[in-house]
This record gives C-alpha cells, structure tokens and sequence, in this order.
C-alpha cells in the first residue's frame, strides 16, 4: 500500500527537474530554544541530495545573517553545507552594491548594516533588512525621509509576510516595507524571494535554465508563488510555517504538496530513475 501511495505521489508529480532550489528555515531546520534544530527526516533527505549530484543551491531570506554566519549554523545542526551553496538577500545585494556604486543607507540588524556599507550621510539609495525590535517608530520615520529625499533606490532583502521562530509565527519584514512604500509612494526593488529575478539568479550560479529547476518551500507566496511565476515547478512542503489553508490558495497552485523535506526528495529522485 505504501509503495502504490509512493507511485501516485511521483505521477502527480508533472516534472522532471535538472536541479533543485532549496528553503532552509521551516524545510531543513526550525529555530528551537536558540539554535539551529534539523527537521525530522531533513538531514538525512539532503545528503541524498547531494549524492545524487544534483545541480542544488539554498536559497534564503535570511537577511539577520550572511552567508558565512548561516552554512555555520547548519554545519552545527548537522549539515553538511558550505557558503558558496548558498543565496540569500544579503550576498545578492552586496554584489549589486558593488556592480552599481550604490552608498546604502541601511535599516537592518546592525552587524547586516555594516556589512553592506552604512551610510548615514550622502546616502544614493535605501535598503531594509530584517531588523526586529530595531523597527521602531524612530527608525521607520528616519527611513522614510531617506526615501522622499533626493532620488534614491529603495530596496527590500525579501518582502515575506511572516516567519515561524520558536513554534510561533512572527511578522517578516513585508508589512514595513509596505508600509514604507505606501507612504514614500517609492516602489521598492526587491532582492529575494518572491522576485522572479533572485529564482534567475540562482538559476545561473549552478548554471541550469530556471525552466528546469524545482523550488522546495515552505512558503506558499515567497518559495512556490514567486518561484512558479518565474517558470520553475514549485514543491511545497508541509512544515515550518506551512498551514492547511496553503493547500487551497486562491493563486498559487503548486506544482506537488509534499509531507516533508525527505518526501520532495524522494519524488524528485524517483523522476530520475
């Protein structure tokens, strides 16, 4: 009975993907009493894919941390992952802070802000990051008289609407810069997901055509929403932050609902076979 239930979960699966994008927070690993903790079945479900040799690549919005800070934490919870392996806002804007000469004034945890050259003077463009408690009326309104003053870029690291930390769902950077752009009449650019550009871009680091990759989330609109719209297939899974109403989203149809990290693995290996 299983392995015909497994059967039907590959024929559901229209697909045949040449490389695989993947979540970390809510797919790999939940955030439990201050560190890193795998999900069931998710350490054993990545090593797989890797033997598999699989083109692959993390792709994140993390933006508290770099890319660096976030292959130590899951080295620590037992992943086997380096850097370069990895895509988030962070690492994404620095190059185009670099490519385009850009002075950023920064609203994001300070050691982020530092890392992508504060500047609070002369700034030519403003990008906000997950800054937690530091999203405060004081820094909100700093912030948006950068934004109505002089013509600078705006950009968000990520625009997702909540993350899951600690068993509770917690509000992601989304709704301030919503907030920002709705009061700066500034449309924000933004770097991570759901941009169809950041699922591009990770495209060309393993060097697959995005049509032939497969997004694996947890988040119906930031992972399986903008990833499809992008032209990938999307698996969502249900952990993290995934909640039975996602199954039934009025717009987003994902590509397969998977019960886990290890079962999107195992659909997409047996595609393979």
């Amino acid at each position: 009975r299983i392995q015909i239930l497994f059967e039907i979960s590959v024929m559901a699966f229209k697909g045949k993907p040449e490389g695989v994008l993947c979540d970390i927070s809510g797919v790999l690993k939940n955030w439990e009493d201050g560190k890193d903790v795998a999900i069931d079945g998710s350490l054993e479900a990545f090593k797989r894919l890797q033997d598999s040799k699989l083109p692959f690549l993390l792709c994140t919005n993390e933006s508290l941390y770099t890319v660096e800070e976030i292959a130590k934490n899951l080295r620590q919870a037992g992943f086997d992952i380096s850097p370069d392996k990895i895509l988030s806002p962070v690492s994404y804007m620095l190059k185009v802070i670099r490519e385009d000469n850009l002075r950023p004034y920064v609203l994001a945890k300070k050691s982020i802000a530092e890392v992508l050259s504060h500047h609070e003077e002369n700034a030519n463009c403003v990008i906000v990051g997950d800054a937690e408690h530091l999203f405060t009326y004081e820094n909100m309104n700093k912030t948006f008289r950068q934004l109505v003053t002089g013509d600078k870029k705006f950009y968000s690291l990520g625009k997702s609407k909540y993350y899951l930390e600690e068993g509770s769902l917690k509000l992601d950077l989304g709704c301030f810069v919503t907030g920002l752009e709705y009061s700066s009449q500034q449309k924000v650019s933004v770097i991570g997901k759901p941009s169809p550009e950041f699922f591009k871009k990770a495209a060309d680091i393993i060097g697959v055509d995005h049509k032939k990759l497969v997004m694996i989330g947890d988040d119906v609109e930031s992972d399986i929403g903008g990833s499809m719209e992008a032209g990938l297939l999307g698996i969502l899974v249900k952990t993290g932050k995934y909640r039975p109403s996602d199954s039934q989203h009025s717009w987003v149809k994902p590509s397969f609902i998977a019960d886990n990290m290890a079962h999107a693995i195992d659909v997409i290996l047996a595609t393979r076979a």
